[in-house]
């Protein structure tokens, strides 16, 4: 394989995985938030990609063979791998008729369509996820789609692994691009730490500002009230003694002369 194609090919593995990341953070931001619809839509998206990363890396098709030998000499890439799965990077292929044989090989069973949870909790038991049309258990982490179980956390340590491969022989070949766009990740990435500290910074002036409010006293001003004023009593007058009756003076008797 000459450098231009295999540049080509790099190029495309790098962006799948990207879309492969993408998938995963949709999802477990689903899970998180306990959405079971968002949940199989991120898992079926999460195919998506590791589909074209197997099909590129392991084809099946014997013509292409020697194209995948020589992208997985170039990353080194071994045999034994988790993408490494026919029924993986063909779920797509004749997918109208995978259908058709899903519902013949469940004719008389109980079928189940877009379920989160553990199947052999239904009804008596029995039901296994070969009946499981589309699915996610959450206690295994296993998402089924038309009765094939797929190990997600077994695909996102693959992925991360091919991805870390990718991106490095990525550098080897494009370093000027390479290099620009570390620069701008890292100017998106000062921007992102410039936010989440100003949004950090308010909270601690908000909870500050809560915190005090909280402890301050809550004094009520009451008008002070001026002292009632002291009632004078009036004073007792002493009554006045009448004035004390003059005796009327005795007059004055004239003496006999004795004989």
């Amino acid at each position: 394989m000459d450098q231009n194609t295999l540049s080509i090919y790099i190029h495309e593995l790098r962006n799948q995985c990207y879309h492969l990341q993408a998938s995963f953070n949709i999802f477990n931001q689903a899970v998180t938030n306990g959405q079971e619809r968002a949940i199989l839509f991120g898992a079926q998206m999460i195919l998506m990609p590791a589909s074209q990363i197997s099909s590129l890396l392991w084809p099946t098709r014997a013509r292409a063979r020697g194209r995948g030998e020589a992208i997985r000499k170039a990353l080194q890439l071994n045999e034994k791998h988790a993408l490494n799965d026919r029924r993986l990077s063909e779920i797509w292929e004749r997918s109208d008729e995978k259908t058709e044989e899903w519902i013949s090989d469940t004719k008389g069973a109980q079928v189940v369509f877009d379920f989160v949870g553990d199947p052999s909790t239904i009804g008596d038991g029995t039901t296994t996820t070969r009946s499981v049309f589309r699915g996610f258990n959450p206690n295994n982490r296993v998402y089924t789609y038309r009765g094939v179980d797929f190990n997600l956390p077994a695909l996102a340590n693959a992925a991360t692994d091919v991805a870390g491969r990718v991106n490095a022989l990525y550098r080897q070949l494009f370093p000027e691009h390479a290099k620009r766009e570390d620069e701008e990740q890292a100017q998106i990435q000062a921007l992102l730490d410039q936010k989440e500290q100003a949004e950090k910074d308010n909270a601690a002036r908000h909870a500050a500002t809560k915190k005090a409010a909280e402890t301050k006293p809550t004094e009520k001003k009451t008008a002070a009230k001026k002292p009632a004023a002291k009632k004078t009593t009036p004073k007792k007058t002493e009554a006045k003694k009448p004035a004390a009756k003059k005796a009327p003076a005795k007059k004055a008797t004239k003496k006999k002369a004795s004989a």
